[in-house]
């Protein structure tokens, strides 16, 4: 009952919103309401003895059954030992994956294999030792050394016995237009039995797999293997949605080169090192950064197979080069001196493991985003990823029974060896996920998706912003279309490229998926007339089909109204029944029995209860 009751409030303040006129929403007036919609909610179910999150460190040892427990530095490490280990091969004339497989396997154990088809057929192989690799290698050979640039790396070319006069298999998905992707995603979804099964079934069909995730890695190695000839040491580590738990498939690479300066100073404090390296000096730190990515930038051009296409975004406050790596088909950005960055990724993947609800509920909003062009891959106004899914954990921190904590109840549970300070930022996180209590929230993941829709119809964006450090709304202090606190960088706003415009979208289209779910017919799928089913659930939200009914159902209604304007009688011919609840009151001492004929709407959509 209590995700109904919370709806009723929500309904309640669109209500107030559209007909009273009220704006400006202090945080006093949001606690004031959670406090009603909570004694509401109360009023009607039995008070159960749930734990609350504490941020205190009691419970440890936190059963979470299917949920990987390691440290996030531990699962990185893992992933690029793995990468060490493997290569990529292409697959030349009709050689098969068997032939591959029984024609490496005279070099060592073979640990895994992922063959995928982007143009032209491509292997991952794994192998379990290093030193297999290393035989590999030294059985290949180069076609000629006048026609090519004698690189050596772990992307190979395999041929077959019978490789001559034929082609290799090519991939139909890549050549599917985004409609006909969606068109197959609708029809999964619409055969799930509930919209809490069409939430679970898109993060399968969406999310990166673990062969895809092995490609990433292997890819960052190869590009770290390019870059050690010029700074042993160094370690290209991927981060943003390939790692931080909330990937699609097809999403770009983010890659940050460290170049591991800490590992060459003195290792005591009071040490005076004698003997040190030669180098060059530059002005500033960032023109070290951008001589540096330029250097590698070339590089990866000129000698390192399958980089292509390599443009130079040095200017940018976080300077970076991006290329294509086209053997994986994966758009990369790498940057350097962006440690944050990566710690904002352990970040976001901590909070998709604290609770199973998290990741479909952000894959739900995100694909939202995209199929109503929210966000967008172009540089611009438009929404980020990073900072529709900080609006996710912003509201799952801050509803009645919080889901997620706050980031610092989350250094509050850290331990002396999770201590870290990065650019004089205190990013500090728990790395033991036992420690973190399990949330008393019980709602469905499919309830908490339309009270994220309600919650943000009603969030007062112009004179609040998002604290995430403590799930609290703060005032804000400037005038950006949304303010998020950035969760490390303190001082800056998360969402500062944001504009007014692509806010105000935002705002309409989570009102309009908070109005189809007040729908009688939203979750009961029909039979279309030309057979199979109409859109239901999820994919009505995702497509916005519905819209074009509740245009035509206001048309309707409110035409004669505007008409009995223009001849300059307000009043409505009472054939046409009630007014609908969306309509601009202008003058509402002339439109009093508008108002309250929509509230009787409101009322009555509001007792209907649970739509179930």
């Amino acid at each position: 009952m209590a995700a109904p009751m919370m709806r009723k409030g929500m309904s309640l303040l669109l209500f107030l919103e559209r007909y009273s006129g009220l704006s400006g929403r202090s945080p006093v007036f949001y606690k004031f309401v959670r406090r009603c919609t909570t004694q509401a909610s109360n009023s009607d179910t039995v008070e159960t003895s749930e734990p609350e999150i504490s941020s205190s460190g009691d419970n440890h040892d936190v059963p979470r059954p299917g949920v990987d427990l390691r440290r996030f530095s531990d699962i990185q490490e893992e992933r690029r030992q793995e990468a060490l280990r493997s290569v990529l091969v292409r697959h030349v004339g009709k050689a098969t994956e068997d032939e591959l497989a029984k024609f490496c396997s005279h070099f060592g154990e073979v640990k895994s294999s992922f063959t995928y088809g982007n143009q032209e057929l491509y292997t991952l192989l794994e192998y379990k030792s290093k030193g297999s690799v290393h035989s590999l290698l030294n059985t290949a050979h180069f076609r000629s050394v006048l026609e090519v640039l004698p690189y050596k790396s772990r992307l190979l070319s395999f041929r077959s016995s019978s490789w001559m006069n034929s082609t290799s298999k090519k991939s139909s998905v890549g050549d599917m237009t985004a409609e006909q992707k969606f068109s197959i995603l609708a029809t999964k979804l619409c055969a799930a039995q509930s919209m809490e099964e069409q939430m679970q079934v898109l993060v399968r069909e969406t999310q990166l797999s673990e062969g895809e995730t092995r490609l990433r890695f292997l890819v960052c190695s190869l590009v770290e293997d390019a870059i050690t000839g010029y700074f042993p040491g160094c370690i290209v580590h991927p981060f943003g949605s390939s790692v931080n738990g909330f990937g699609n498939k097809g999403c770009d690479l983010d890659m940050y080169l460290n170049l591991n300066v800490e590992e060459h100073k003195p290792k005591k404090r009071n040490s005076f090192p004698r003997m040190e390296y030669e180098v060059k000096t530059v002005p500033t730190e960032r023109a070290a950064t951008q001589n540096l990515l330029s250097t590698v930038g070339q590089s990866l051009g000129e000698f390192v197979p399958s980089c292509r296409h390599v443009q130079y975004i040095l200017n940018a406050r976080c300077p970076l080069v991006k290329f294509t790596h086209e053997a994986s088909g994966i758009q990369c950005d790498l940057t350097s001196n962006n440690s944050i960055a990566l710690k904002s990724s352990e970040l976001l993947n901590l909070y998709s493991r604290i609770d199973p609800r998290v990741p479909p509920l952000v894959y739900a909003v995100r694909h939202w985003a995209r199929m109503h062009h929210i966000t967008s891959n172009m540089p611009g106004g438009w929404i980020t990823n990073f900072s529709l899914t900080a609006l996710v954990i912003f509201f799952l921190q801050y509803t009645d029974k919080p889901v997620l904590p706050g980031i610092d109840a989350l250094k509050e549970l850290a331990d002396k060896a999770d201590t870290c300070v990065l650019e004089g930022n205190d990013c500090t996180l728990v790395s033991d996920l036992t420690k973190v209590p399990p949330s008393g929230n019980t709602d469905s993941i499919d309830d908490l998706l339309l009270e994220f829709f309600e919650f943000y119809s009603n969030f007062n964006f112009k004179s609040c912003g998002l604290n995430l450090r403590t799930g609290e709304i703060q005032e804000k202090k400037n005038f950006d279309a949304l303010y998020i606190q950035n969760p490390f960088e303190q001082q800056l706003n998360l969402s500062k490229n944001v504009s007014m415009h692509h806010m105000e979208k935002f705002v309409q289209l989570a009102r309009e998926a908070a109005w189809m779910a007040e729908q009688p017919d939203f979750l009961q799928p029909e039979v279309g007339p030309k057979g199979g089913v109409t859109p239901w659930g999820l994919v009505s939200i995702l497509s916005g089909y519905n819209r074009r009914k509740r245009r035509l159902m206001d048309q309707k209604e409110f035409t004669p109204i505007f008409d009995s304007i223009k001849s300059g009688n307000p009043k409505r011919n009472s054939s046409h029944g009630n007014v609908g609840p969306r309509i601009h009151i202008t003058e509402p001492v002339k439109f009093k029995s508008v108002l309250k004929s929509a509230k009787s709407k409101v009322d009555k959509r509001t007792k209907s209860g649970n739509r179930r």
